[in-house]
């Protein structure tokens, strides 16, 4: 289902079985998989692959260029893996170079406002509380929690147990 208002580039990638709510844009180079539920007013850009069963809440930005002046413009990419949900007003930004990428896992929760900058690695089942926000080049390992209004940048943060 594709709401009318919806704007969808013919060359994106969108499977049948995706939803795509009012005003919702979808760029040109993005891929969805299968299953995936785009609410409204969000904005898919960029180099930008995800996969099935994916859930984005009222004006996620998801795939913009980085917020990093190194960033000379390209083909810089995002990867988002499976059953990720991607509360109101989430953004994940693509790499600053086109050699590298951002990489989001599958099976994580990123609550509203929260923010995935550039070059991050975010492993699987992670938990970002409400506006919690990495800077560009952070590493997230499986099952990590990130409280509210926390930042990280250029570190690596994982669990506290196995």
């Amino acid at each position: 289902m594709v709401h009318p208002t919806a704007i969808i580039h013919p060359k994106a990638k969108v499977p049948a079985s995706v939803e795509v709510g009012p005003y919702a844009v979808i760029d040109e180079a993005v891929e969805l998989g299968e299953g995936c539920v785009i609410g409204p007013h969000v904005y898919l850009t960029g180099w930008t692959r995800i996969g099935p069963g994916n859930r984005f809440f009222a004006g996620c930005v998801i795939g913009e260029v980085p917020q990093d002046l190194k960033y000379q413009g390209g083909r810089s990419t995002l990867l988002i893996g499976e059953n990720n949900v991607f509360r109101e007003h989430v953004t994940v930004h693509r790499s600053n170079k086109p050699a590298e990428q951002t990489v989001l896992g599958s099976n994580n929760f990123l609550m509203a406002h929260c923010h995935v900058g550039h070059n991050c690695r975010v492993g699987n089942h992670v938990i970002l509380a409400n506006g919690a926000l990495l800077g560009g080049h952070v590493t997230v390992d499986d099952r990590a929690f990130i409280s509210a209004i926390a930042s990280c940048t250029s570190l690596s943060a994982s669990a506290p147990w196995p």
